[in-house]
């Protein structure tokens, strides 16, 4: 890889330095924790994390007191939940918003930080930290919002690290949906193991500006192991937000720790397909397009030991429509991009491929692992009541309007390029899903108004095939056709929730129709 160098897209991103900092110390061997003391879910309340005793602290990540001064350490986030998390949340990243922020400044810091003698020329400071760990030999589930301001991290970042019994599995989940994190010198990894057990990650991108390794480390490694055996279900979710920003890495690594080289599957040592060393890539289709990942050099798919039962088919690929996507007059949907492989962020070309290692490689599978997508298989995803359908090619190109901000120009198929891409096919009707008012493809609490709000005109107004009881009006009977099928087509928390019953005066409306509608001729 290159020597140190600034990425071309920086600069609209300032440079974080520390307004006060102290002597450089050795690397202390324990955390700065997250343990809500401050009531709040704000990053930057120093009454939030552990380190709070009289000077030289109270300390943000990365210090902690050693007596005598304030020392680099890790961040953790491991505690779950609590009264502290009164947004639902989590811990919130959010310098634009949080009251603590100004104040952040003022407090000490250590030296010492990998950009210091570099060309970011950078210590540490509020948005400048060590290392984060989230969700780390616990059994709670952790989440953390990103939502503005640039947070840079310099050491090794892990999303769900590990679990502290292989029985009761934890998660860590960070949600981004502003600013920018940037870790140039080191790796990101979406779950991992220890010896206690193993974790579960997911980053959920929603917006803002996200660089990993352009000028040291592996990038990101979606479902990465270690020797004490591959991690649990992980996932990267790529959302197409109505703006800027991109996420832009060295590698993305699927599955890297992929088992043993001996060719025998060893249970509790290689990936399993099911719950162990799964990873899952799910673009959403949003806003006109899905945002394409940027790839500076490898896009790595391993799929496991053919041996091992669904092992071979761990390295998944989903597609969810948000909206319907644009077709042409032969129902054919739009050009979509997935992946940017080799791409050029202002250095010429990185020799970048699609490669991977087990014997199904290179290509992913369906998010249930049911499927293998081999170049010009058939991907397939569904909105409303159409079923739409592409073929994929890891072999196309994704030309770019404007890549800092993700806008893309255009897309073209097998044989053109480096990149994954998925070229339209065509596309279907379905049944109409009962109940469902919206034609939205779920059947949920979104219809029970839409039935209210239509009582008593033609079901002509309801998308065809979402009623069947033959009045020909909206009425007590399709209310009960929504009832009966509340929870189709969607999540189990939807099916959880209360089915609503009508209001007194919309029964004595539908009471009103009956008499009408059964009225004896005169």
């Amino acid at each position: 890889m290159a020597s140190l160098h600034r990425n071309v897209y920086r600069g609209a991103l300032g440079i974080v330095t520390a307004v006060v900092a102290v002597a450089a110390s050795p690397l202390a061997w324990s955390a700065n924790g997250w343990d809500g003391g401050g009531m709040s879910n704000w990053w930057f309340d120093p009454s939030n994390w552990g380190q709070e005793s009289p000077e030289p602290c109270p300390c943000l990540p990365p210090g902690q007191d050693n007596e005598a001064a304030v020392v680099r350490t890790d961040a953790q986030i491991n505690i779950g939940t609590g009264d502290w998390d009164t947004t639902g949340e989590g811990v919130v990243f959010d310098p634009d918003s949080d009251p603590f922020f100004a104040a952040a400044a003022n407090l000490n810091y250590p030296t010492g930080s990998a950009y210091a003698g570099s060309t970011y020329n950078m210590e540490y400071g509020p948005e400048s930290i060590y290392r984060l760990y989230i969700s780390r030999n616990t059994t709670n589930h952790n989440l953390m919002t990103i939502k503005s301001g640039e947070l840079w991290i310099d050491s090794t970042t892990i999303i769900g690290r590990s679990g502290s019994t292989a029985e009761a599995q934890n998660e860590g989940r960070v949600v981004q949906t502003g600013g920018a994190l940037m870790m140039p010198l080191s790796t990101m990894d979406i779950g991992n193991s220890e010896d206690s057990g193993w974790g579960n990650g997911v980053y959920d991108y929603q917006g803002g500006t996200m660089e990993i390794s352009l000028d040291g480390g592996n990038g990101i490694r979606l479902a990465h192991g270690r020797d004490s055996g591959p991690s649990g279900i992980n996932k990267f979710i790529l959302r197409n937000p109505d703006s800027g920003g991109h996420v832009l890495t060295w590698d993305f690594n699927m599955i890297s720790y992929r088992g043993s080289a001996d060719g025998v599957f060893t249970e509790g040592e290689d990936p399993n397909g099911i719950d162990r060393g799964v990873a899952i890539v799910e673009f959403h289709f949003d806003n006109g397009g899905t945002r394409p990942m940027q790839v500076a050099r490898n896009l790595t798919i391993n799929n496991g030991l053919e041996s091992s039962t669904g092992a071979t088919l761990s390295s998944r690929l989903d597609l969810v429509l948000d909206e319907a996507p644009a077709v042409d007059g032969l129902g054919v949907p739009q050009n979509l991009g997935l992946f940017d492989v080799n791409f050029d962020y202002g250095f010429g070309n990185n020799g970048g491929i699609i490669n991977g290692n087990g014997d199904i490689s290179d290509a992913f599978a369906s998010a249930d692992g049911s499927t293998h997508y081999a170049e010009g298989d058939t991907v397939s995803a569904v909105f409303g009541n159409t079923r739409y359908d592409w073929t994929i090619s890891y072999t196309g190109l994704i030309n770019w309007a404007n890549a800092a901000d993700s806008v893309v120009d255009s897309i073209t198929g097998t044989g053109t390029g480096d990149d994954v891409v998925l070229i339209g096919l065509g596309s279907e009707a379905l049944p109409g899903l009962l109940g469902d008012f919206n034609n939205d493809g779920l059947v949920d609490l979104a219809d029970y108004t839409v039935w209210r709000n239509n009582l008593g005109n033609a079901d002509s107004v309801l998308p065809s095939g979402s009623t069947n009881d033959g009045s020909g009006v909206v009425d007590a009977g399709d209310y009960a056709t929504w009832k009966q099928n509340f929870g189709n087509g969607s999540p189990a928390a939807v099916q959880a929730a209360a089915v609503p019953e009508p209001a007194s005066w919309i029964l004595l409306g539908l009471l009103g129709i009956a008499v009408v509608g059964y009225a004896p001729r005169r």
